[in-house]
Order: C-alpha cells, then structure tokens, then sequence
C-alpha cells in the first residue's frame, strides 16, 4: 500500500500579483515560493505522515523518480528547504521507502509507486489549475504535463482547462 497525496484546503493562497503572473512566472519560484501544502505519506511498514512541502517541487521530484524507477534505477525526493530526503529502492518488482528521519522502511510495489505518483501529479495539477486557469499558459506547466507523458492525455482536457 502506498498513499501520497495533498491537502487541498491547507494550500497558501498565492498574493494577488502571484495569482495575475502565473502564465510567466520563472518556474524556480513556481517550484519553491507558490503552492506550499501539506502532503500525506503512508505506506506498509510505517505510519501515516504529513509535512508541508512546496508541491511544485515535491511533485518534479516524485515524477524524476518515477521516470528512474521505470528505468530499472532508484528514485530521490530531496527537499531544497532541508536535508530530508525519500529514497525509493528497487527490490526486485517491490521497492523499499526509506525516510532519512526515520530508520523504519516502508515497501510497496512498483507499480502501485508508478500509479500513486500519477495520481498525486493528476489530482495537484487539476486542483491548481482549476482554482488557477492562467497556470496552464505557464511553460512549467507544459514540462510537468511533458514529465506525466501519456498516462495523464485522457484528462489532459481537466487539466488545460479546456
């Protein structure tokens, strides 16, 4: 079992001027300054989890992993604000979730890992553009749906505000 996802109602509201820059705002601001949330992470092995995390840069972290993993690699979360970091290391067709700030592992399969990190991306990206529609103009934007790749073209229409 794995679970990762976003408290929707614990994301900062952007400032008005943040809000009216969306479509060119530089994607190293996008990524650390906007969108902080509180993130869930549950796994077997260990507890539920929550921290806040700037969901940008959680969710490019969570797809590098995902693309690594595909690759027959281990995946990283790092987390620029602190020395945390989540490392996902394949065992065979399972991987183990080791936490830096907590020596119990976790373990869930590769494909579940696959799956929740596209619903995690799915389910952040529609609820910030959805709240955000100038988002879908911004050029991070188009690299994170480019990172999802075709698992996510049948709700490319959610997400593109369309």
């Amino acid at each position: 079992m794995l679970l990762i996802e976003f408290d929707h109602d614990s994301m900062w509201e952007p400032s008005e001027r943040q809000v009216a820059d969306l479509g060119s705002t530089v994607e190293w601001k996008l990524r650390y300054v906007h969108f902080e949330a509180d993130v869930t992470l549950a796994a077997d092995g260990f507890d539920t989890e929550n921290f806040r995390v700037p969901v940008l840069d959680f969710m490019y972290c969570l797809l590098l992993s995902a693309r690594a993993i595909r690759a027959g690699e281990d995946g990283r979360v790092t987390f620029t604000e602190s020395d945390v970091v989540i490392d996902f290391v394949r065992d065979g067709s399972d991987l183990k979730i080791l936490r830096s700030w907590d020596p119990a592992p976790g373990h869930c399969g590769t494909d579940e890992f696959i799956a929740a990190v596209s619903r995690f991306t799915t389910d952040a990206l529609e609820f910030i553009t959805g709240k955000y529609p100038a988002f879908c103009k911004n050029p991070t934007f188009q690299k994170l749906m480019t990172m999802m790749g075709p698992s996510v073209s049948s709700n490319h229409g959610r997400l593109d505000g369309s």
